[in-house]
């Protein structure tokens, strides 16, 4: 009978203590984490601000005024009674300078006259009207006399009417000035004073000349062009594909150097970058809106990180890495990070004490000061947890998450560099009749880090300047 009992407890025994033996030794193989479809918030860009510096030289606009009318005049006026007249006036080209949104156009004109004055005449037996009492004459630059010089001066205000016409007013300021006054009187008629007023209509008609010269600049035209360039896609290497997405334009306050007209267009937009192409249809050109300063374009940018990358910057960190828990070893043989959706999976390929694969998973959090990501929540994986419970309780220990999440960490300081540096290459570019924008990028901060599935999204700010140099 005792020997019967024995036989019996020892299958008994074996049917109890093989599977622990079994999962003691065996290598642990729990299922990988399970990936979970998450929707990454779409960009929602800030309004940016580009500007666009253009300079345009008036000179010609002022030459065509000056062609279009007489540089020459004169008129001869002989009453019988008070001022007898005949005079000369001719001017140089225009000199021009310039500051702020004033034009000063300055030139030099030469006249001279002959003169004479009768007091007073009368109708003497029915000969017609005759000066009966003596006739006072004089002559100024006529004749062999050198002309006599007069510098004559415009100031000319230049703005930009709604429709994209440059609009200028000019008159004569200050008022014409004799620099060799012919000093000419007949009682209390200063014959020079005299001249200017017979040539200032004249002189008027130039300055209206040159307002409908100005007039006729439309900047329209290479503003449309600007817009239509940027209101197109355009690609950036392997960043993307960028469309600047304008909204509203609007002229700074003009400067002038000499003829140079300088000023700026501003342009405010919504730049987007995205991963795949999305042709947007044309937005029109809306009207001028009011100038203000630009503070520069600020864009929410996906960068892609691969997995691949951290898994190898994992490698560098963990593998080999040995931890003793309770008289056991736990030796990280490897490492390979990829996402759920939701969170990092790392897994780890092991060996020591027992050997086989677990799965830890956390959330990334990224530490804006240091530039570092890491993952403070990393534990072990509910699948993993399950199997080390039936077969490895001691490796169920905070010394081995913790070996892990120190090491697990990614310092994003070159990325950022490296980022900066092809987003500003990328974004200076020709774009096309004659515009090239030129792109400082003064910050890229990491804003959100999407772990999906296959790739490790990271939603950047960038803020910088835009410049767009406009050949014309």
């Amino acid at each position: 009978m005792y020997l019967s009992m024995k036989s019996t407890r020892k299958p008994l025994l074996a049917f109890f203590v093989l599977p622990v033996l079994l999962y003691s030794c065996a290598t642990l193989k729990p299922l990988a984490p399970a990936n979970t479809a998450v929707d990454i918030p779409k960009l929602v860009q800030p309004l940016s601000n580009i500007e666009v510096p253009v300079e345009v030289d008036l000179k010609n606009y002022f030459i065509q005024a000056e062609n279009s009318v007489p540089n020459k005049y004169a008129d001869s006026q002989q009453p019988c009674e008070g001022l007898r007249y005949s005079y000369t006036f001719s001017r140089r080209p225009f000199n021009i300078t310039g500051s702020n949104n004033v034009v000063n156009l300055k030139f030099i004109g030469n006249y001279g006259f002959v003169a004479s004055y009768c007091a007073k005449c009368a109708d003497l037996l029915g000969s017609g009207p005759q000066c009966i009492v003596p006739v006072l004459s004089a002559q100024c630059g006529w004749g062999n006399e050198p002309p006599r010089r007069m510098e004559i001066s415009y100031q000319s205000t230049i703005s930009v009417t709604p429709d994209f016409h440059l609009k200028s007013k000019t008159i004569l300021y200050p008022a014409p000035k004799p620099i060799d006054r012919c000093n000419v009187f007949f009682g209390n008629i200063d014959v020079t004073d005299k001249l200017i007023q017979y040539i200032t209509p004249q002189l008027n008609a130039l300055g209206k000349m040159v307002d409908d010269k100005v007039a006729a600049y439309d900047v329209r035209p290479m503003i449309t062009q600007l817009w239509q360039n940027l209101d197109s896609e355009t690609k950036m290497g392997d960043v993307g594909f960028l469309y600047i997405n304008p909204q509203s334009v609007r002229l700074s306050s003009f400067n002038l150097n000499g003829s140079v007209l300088s000023f700026s267009v501003g342009l405010s937009a919504k730049p987007i970058v995205t991963t795949v192409s999305t042709p947007q249809p044309p937005t029109p050109m809306p009207n001028l809106s009011t100038y203000a300063p630009a503070s520069g374009f600020n864009i929410y940018l996906d960068l892609v990180e691969n997995y691949d990358h951290l898994t190898n910057m994992a490698n560098l960190q963990a593998k080999g890495q040995i931890t003793n828990v309770a008289g056991r070893v736990f030796i990280v043989d490897n490492v390979k990070v990829s996402g759920t959706g939701k969170q990092v999976a790392i897994q780890v390929d092991f060996s020591g004490t027992n050997s086989g694969t677990i799965y830890l998973v956390g959330t990334p959090v990224y530490n804006t000061t240091t530039h570092e990501l890491s993952f403070p929540d990393l534990t072990f994986d509910l699948q993993t947890k399950a199997w080390i419970l039936k077969a490895a309780n001691w490796m169920f220990s905070n010394k081995i998450t913790e070996a892990v999440r120190q090491k697990a960490t990614y310092n994003f300081s070159q990325f950022i560099t490296d980022s900066k540096n092809k987003i500003q290459t990328e974004m200076s570019r020709d774009m096309g009749n004659g515009v090239h924008s030129d792109v400082s990028i003064q910050d890229l901060d990491i804003q959100s880090i999407f772990p999906t599935t296959d790739k490790l999204i990271i939603r950047t700010l960038s803020t910088g300047q835009i410049k767009v140099k406009v050949a014309m």
